[in-house]
């Protein structure tokens, strides 16, 4: 059996790398100023002393030459990485750590999309010989020596396609080499008849100081971000700035980082080389380390890759923790633009928890509090795990000077919950509305005795709606009565008023439920003791008048808690308010006559 080659389509390949390798046309610019500068790299390690640099210069034919004074190519190179797809001058050195941007031998086909044809003239510093190679997109090429000898180096001529024009144009040019090359080693030329400028900037983000790389975030990004935290990596040869955004930003957001290659820009749409928690800041880095994959758009993700990525997420941790000892405005007003992301963070993260939980704010019986002053308070913590939860004992809680936290919100609750993991010292215990009423001060036996009727007058009373009666001692005063129920005392509520509006089957299925239930739960109505009234009601001799009351504060209770009321409770709440105003209009009356 013969052994066969396959065939590759140029221009089937032309069209692959422009629809599906390169983000968009514009990187033939990248690519030859990678060529140019890998060049320059490879000459200067030849020791040659040369004034080095990458020029484009553009032509009224709408024409442009790229030409360096590196290495240049001799025949064998020429068709060995001109025209054999995949090879690179630096094939040898993949493995390697060296001084090179590109890695595969594609970089070149990129022109393609913007050029009918590729003319490049090379002298080598090895050998003499000026060589011409004209490349077409059909996979037809020719190389032709030249009498006339060029300076060591290579110019690469393009000529634009129809529909690219525009990349032509020295606007679009030198938005280009700005945008991938402003902080190249060489000097990055463009010149147009008279006119000539440099495309370099002198120093780059990652190696200026805070207030420096801080002055360029707002001058180049127009934001006047909150802070600038140093990046490095030793494994991955990496320097960088991350910027602490000044806008709130979603967890789902797009991340994008601006990421350099020895200096040359690959994309500033890189999203996967900080940590998912690195939501609030955006970077510019620069890696000497990483290797880039073939599109040079991304790097390839192995183990040097997440390693790091993990080492740029503990520079980011180290300097937070640094900061909040050091600069504790800045860190909370990061805290601040980021508290939601933040609190998502901490409740996943045990490093950024602990980093982050004393600045984040809660609402409290107190009002909102942060974590740290809510500890400096007391170590003994009352979580409710709903919003309602909350709303029953906020009020009487503050009174008591019982400290209960809102875990109504998002991670609240976890995060509450998680603080004995902070420390042994700190208890953190869930919320029981129905039994909040043990913290309020219990009667004297004396004191119970004389309003025992009076309780179970109201036990028979409020039987039909699950409630049981206590008394209890407590603050306001002018609170009359306290209503607390939890989960199980709703849904049995719910449950009896589906009942009622249901067909037969379903409430056969309800009255199932119900009988299946161990112990049927109550909620519990909590006389104030300290009311005035309530205590006059309790001691009352006219038991007519203690139902009246009975039903009035029940009533009123779940009003004050925001319940629903279901139709039996309307139906109390409307006649109890009936009589209490005809007993109020007849007592008027008799004083008026």
């Amino acid at each position: 059996m013969s052994n066969l080659n396959f065939q590759v389509n140029l221009q089937g390949m032309i069209e692959l790398l422009s629809k599906h390798l390169y983000s968009n046309p514009g990187v033939f610019v990248r690519e030859l100023l990678q060529n140019g500068v890998d060049a320059i790299t490879a000459r200067n390690r030849l020791g040659h002393r040369f004034d080095a640099r990458v020029t484009i210069e553009l032509y009224a034919s709408r024409t442009i030459a790229v030409h360096d004074n590196g290495i240049g190519l001799t025949e064998s190179e020429i068709h060995r990485f001109l025209a054999q797809i995949g090879s690179t001058s630096k094939r040898e050195e993949l493995d390697a750590a060296d001084d090179y941007i590109g890695q595969f031998g594609v970089g070149l086909l990129s022109c393609f999309v913007v050029s009918g044809e590729i003319v490049v003239i090379t002298r080598s510093a090895l050998e003499g010989d000026t060589l011409e190679w004209r490349g077409r997109p059909d996979g037809t090429y020719s190389i032709r020596k030249l009498e006339k000898d060029a300076p060591i180096g290579t110019t690469v001529f393009l000529t634009s396609k129809e529909g690219y024009e525009d990349y032509y144009e020295w606007d679009r040019l030198s938005e280009l080499m700005t945008h991938y090359g402003e902080f190249l080693p060489v000097p990055i030329e463009l010149s147009e008849q008279d006119a000539n400028i440099t495309i370099n900037k002198d120093t780059p983000p990652w190696l200026m100081n805070k207030q420096e790389a801080l002055e360029f975030g707002e001058y180049e990004m127009n934001q006047n971000f909150v802070d600038a935290i140093p990046l490095k990596s030793v494994i991955g040869e990496l320097e960088g700035v991350a910027y602490i955004l000044p806008y709130a930003v979603s967890l789902q957001a797009e991340k994008k980082n601006k990421v350099y290659a020895k200096r040359m820009l690959l994309s500033d749409q890189i999203n996967s080389l900080l940590p998912d928690w690195a939501f609030f800041v955006t970077c510019i880095i620069n890696t000497n380390g990483l290797r880039p994959t073939a599109s040079r758009e991304a790097f390839m993700e192995n183990e040097l890759f997440y390693t790091v990525k993990d080492e740029l997420g503990e520079c980011i941790k180290r300097y937070l923790i640094e900061l909040s000892e050091t600069n504790s405005d800045v860190f909370e007003k990061m805290v601040r633009i980021h508290y939601n992301s933040l609190k998502a963070m901490a409740a996943e993260d045990e490093e950024l928890y602990r980093l982050f939980i004393g600045s984040l704010s809660f609402e409290t019986s107190f009002g909102m509090m942060k974590m740290r002053d809510i500890l400096a308070q007391t170590r003994q913590i009352i979580v409710s795990s709903t919003l309602d939860e909350f709303r029953q004992v906020a009020r009487v809680a503050k009174a008591q000077e019982v400290m209960v936290i809102n875990g109504g919100y998002v991670h609240d609750f976890e995060l509450v919950r998680k603080l004995s993991e902070l420390d042994e010292n700190i208890e953190a215990a869930v919320l029981d509305p129905i039994n909040f009423s043990n913290y309020f001060q219990d009667v004297s036996a004396g004191e119970l005795e004389v309003v025992r009727s009076f309780l179970e007058l109201s036990d028979r009373l409020l039987a039909p709606y699950q409630c049981r009666s206590v008394v209890k001692r407590f603050q306001p005063a002018d609170l009359a009565a306290l209503y607390n129920t939890n989960d199980e005392v709703n849904f049995l509520r719910m449950a009896e008023q589906t009942r009622e509006a249901a067909n037969d089957l379903f409430a056969d299925i309800v009255d199932v439920v119900i009988h299946e239930m161990h112990e049927l739960p109550m909620a519990r109505l909590c006389y104030n003791f300290n009311n005035p009234l309530i205590y006059k009601a309790m001691i009352s001799q006219n038991e007519d008048m203690q139902k009246l009351c009975i039903e009035t504060v029940y009533t009123q209770a779940l009003l004050l808690g925001n319940y629903p009321l279901g139709p039996e409770e309307l139906k109390l709440m409307n006649q109890s308010f009936l009589q209490v105003l005809e007993i109020g209009l007849s007592q008027a009356g008799e004083s008026k006559s």
